[in-house]
């Protein structure tokens, strides 16, 4: 009788251990998914910023667009507005589909395969939003310069010295931005492989 309850208290206490550990495995999880989702969001925090500056800046000139005199810098704002809608869009659906790696129900070589594949979709959209950001400012520029009434030609240095140093400035931002951003996807990208080991 005695060695039929210690098989039985024996059985029970495995049946504890193993379900303890599979709940243990389940928090670590969860908490590296959470680690996962949290270095995402430090690039969506800017996409948000960056989204609500545009949508100001697309506001500015819809509202102004009547100060706007000539045909071709009517053509501009056109151009700068839509521009100033689509580029967050392209930022924040590129932003969702890292996200949306479905973790927990891929094996692990399908998971590092899927957030590698939409890794480098997201790195491209993001040099074509550098692209089409320097077009914006190209178009932009000789729009602004309408609404306040002033042709590009009477700011003093604007070709020599200002139109150059702003183009540099967004270059040397847009990259440090990229390379922010890589640097992140290089670490969740890390989280992800301890996600599955």
């Amino acid at each position: 009788m005695e060695l039929e309850e210690m098989k039985n208290t024996w059985q029970s206490l495995s049946k504890r251990v193993e379900k303890q550990e599979l709940q243990t495995n389940q928090i670590l999880e969860k908490l590296k998914q959470e680690k996962y989702q949290s270095k995402l969001n430090k690039i969506g925090y800017s996409e948000y910023v960056g989204t609500i500056v545009c949508y100001i800046g697309a506001a500015y000139l819809t509202m102004n667009f009547t100060k706007v005199d000539s045909l071709t810098m009517q053509i501009f704002a056109i151009i700068a507005i839509v521009l100033l809608f689509v580029l967050p869009v392209i930022s924040l659906k590129s932003l969702q589909a890292v996200r949306n790696v479905n973790i927990p129900s891929m094996a692990y070589i399908d998971a590092i395969e899927d957030f590698a594949h939409r890794k480098i979709k997201f790195q491209r959209l993001q040099k074509l939003n550098v692209s089409l950001g320097l077009f914006l400012m190209l178009v932009a520029v000789p729009v602004l310069s309408s609404i306040q009434g002033k042709a590009i030609a009477q700011v003093p240095h604007f070709w020599t010295l200002i139109f150059p140093v702003s183009i540099i400035f967004f270059l040397v931002f847009a990259m440090w931005v990229l390379k922010s951003y890589n640097k992140i996807l290089k670490e969740t990208e890390k989280i992800l492989s301890d996600i599955h080991s």
